[in-house]
């Protein structure tokens, strides 16, 4: 499980808070010699705290993409009890809403993408 505080860290040490930089997500699926593979990869538009969850969710768009930017103003303005929740991709898998726990971070210099991994 990664919470909010293990994001701001990661986007620190990783890019450097790049503005430059594009929030997405590459989901990952399991072979059978138990290596995990990228299935799939989709842009981040938007979020929402649930402060009843404890949880953030990250939708998945073709609108806009989320920038790094806006999303470490927003995040550096939450509280420290809010920095503890869960991060969570939400997005619709065989028509129901599934949402994912985070397993990791990444980064794409070259696409100047930053990447939230999820299991497929």
């Amino acid at each position: 499980m990664k919470v909010i505080i293990d994001l701001i860290e990661d986007i620190r040490e990783s890019i450097n808070n790049d503005k430059c930089f594009t929030l997405g997500v590459m989901g990952l699926r399991e072979n059978e010699d138990g290596e995990f593979m990228p299935s799939w990869q989709s842009d981040i538009s938007g979020y929402r705290l649930d402060d009843r969850s404890k949880k953030m969710f990250l939708f998945l768009g073709k609108e806009d993409t989320l920038s790094i930017g806006t999303l470490i103003d927003s995040l550096n303005a939450l509280s420290n009890e809010a920095m503890m929740y869960e991060l969570c991709v939400s997005y619709i898998k065989d028509d129901q809403r599934e949402d994912a726990s985070l397993m990791g971070f990444g980064e794409s210099l070259q696409d100047k993408k930053y990447l939230l991994f999820i299991a497929d």
